[in-house]
């Protein structure tokens, strides 16, 4: 139907989509990986919660396993499980892992709805796991507040709305980009951006106030205007 598709966050690349707008994942999990183990003195046993099947989600794990092996050999990693978003899962697979591994001090998810659970779990726990997950919403950054998380992997996501935004209209009008090219000829503007990278950050309790939401509306004046 000629419609132009642009995808963030989670790729579907098999589906003629003009542009993917994420941040790097595999870097996401090495700095997630090393914010732990800095935090952990480089030594003690970990454990990752999993989405298996998403991609963002695999790359995310994938790289903070390998980060761990590559540069912190002392990190050893003691379970992993599927919790697939739920809460309810995280937290009854991480009150498992703690009574298998007495030892555990770190467990890793790459989204926030696990996190809910991982912490609970840990706060029942006597506070001693540090919860790591990726993405934040305002529960996850009050928890980060307040010590139930440890911290989160947070990426752009302001900017991959206003990318995908710029990248969806430059693709319905390609004919604004005139290149010094044959593209008239051959029928095909290769002005197109596949791929952006929104960039991401590690938040932590310094600086979880910098990435509430409402907050940043309403420094934009656009509060009013998104509720």
């Amino acid at each position: 139907m000629g419609i132009p598709v642009v995808t963030f966050a989670a790729d579907s690349p098999n589906s003629k989509r003009v542009s993917f707008i994420t941040s790097d994942n595999y870097q996401e999990g090495k700095y997630a990986a090393d914010a732990v183990a800095e935090a952990m003195g480089g030594k003690g046993e970990y454990a990752v919660l999993e989405n298996p099947g998403q991609d963002n989600h695999d790359r995310r794990i994938s790289a903070f396993i390998d980060r761990m092996k590559e540069k912190w050999p002392d990190m050893k990693l003691a379970s992993r499980a599927a919790s697939n978003q739920d809460p309810t899962k995280a937290y009854n697979a991480v009150m498992t892992m703690a009574q298998a591994h007495p030892n555990l001090g770190a467990v890793f998810m790459p989204e926030a709805n696990s996190a809910l659970g991982a912490a609970q779990a840990a706060k029942e726990l006597g506070g001693k796991i540090k919860v790591m997950n990726a993405d934040v919403n305002a529960k996850i950054l009050d928890m980060i507040k307040s010590g139930e998380v440890f911290g989160a992997v947070n990426p752009n996501q302001g900017m991959q709305g206003y990318m995908g935004m710029m990248m969806l209209y430059m693709a319905k009008h390609s004919d604004l980009i005139d290149p010094m090219n044959d593209y008239k000829r051959s029928g095909y503007n290769p002005m197109g951006i596949p791929f952006v990278d929104n960039g991401f950050a590690i938040v932590t309790k310094e600086n979880a106030d910098d990435f509430y939401w409402d907050k940043y509306l309403e420094k934009r004046g656009t509060k009013g205007i998104n509720e």
